[in-house]
């Protein structure tokens, strides 16, 4: 509920201008019930960051094991239709309307590369075990692939998965990024040779 209402104003009137004070009235109780919860208005944002923003592995649950045995074909939609569906919820689609206003923070753009090189990190792996088994191709540097599979899809978050996004912009961020995921696959995945 205190989640609810901070992503309400943060999104109403912009990070930097609500109080705790504000936050604690719209949820009926004193600052200090909030103080006791989270140490400011900073940490109210990051736990809806570690929510909302980037997608993070313990959030989808990401078991790389899984991942690398069902393979680069079936793995990659997978996951990009787990963050998808990640970001099109209404609170993921809030979060995305205060990013665009005020940016990550008051911490800067600081938290928000270091989730992204994180999960570029963490999602490497994959896809070195991959090239490792020919699944991939192995000419280029595993950590760029991430970055060149996700990268992308910052555009229709950012176009068309936002606060007042209407069912046509839902649709329209899905079919780019069905076409984002099929055109990655035939650029990542080895030409299949004929005998």
């Amino acid at each position: 509920m205190l989640l609810d209402a901070a992503l309400e104003l943060f999104a109403r009137q912009g990070f930097a201008a609500t109080t705790v004070r504000q936050l604690a009235a719209q949820v009926g109780v004193r600052d200090s019930a909030i103080y006791g919860h989270f140490s400011g208005k900073q940490e109210i944002y990051d736990a809806l960051f570690a929510e909302a923003g980037p997608a993070s592995f313990e959030f989808l649950r990401i078991d790389v094991d899984a991942l690398i045995a069902a393979g680069p074909r079936a793995a990659v939609p997978d996951l990009v239709s787990r963050v998808m569906a990640s970001w099109c919820s209404p609170r993921s689609r809030r979060f995305t309307s205060v990013l665009l206003r005020d940016g990550s923070g008051a911490g800067g753009l600081r938290g928000l590369s270091a989730a992204i090189e994180e999960a570029r990190d963490r999602l490497q792996e994959p896809f070195l075990r991959w090239q490792d088994t020919g699944q991939v191709r192995s000419d280029l540097p595993a950590r760029q692939l991430v970055w060149e599979l996700f990268a992308p899809l910052q555009v229709p978050r950012m176009l068309h998965l936002h606060a007042d996004a209407t069912d046509d912009d839902l649709a329209t961020a899905r079919r780019l990024v069905d076409d984002h995921v099929r055109f990655f696959l035939s650029c990542a995945l080895p030409t299949e040779r004929s005998e």
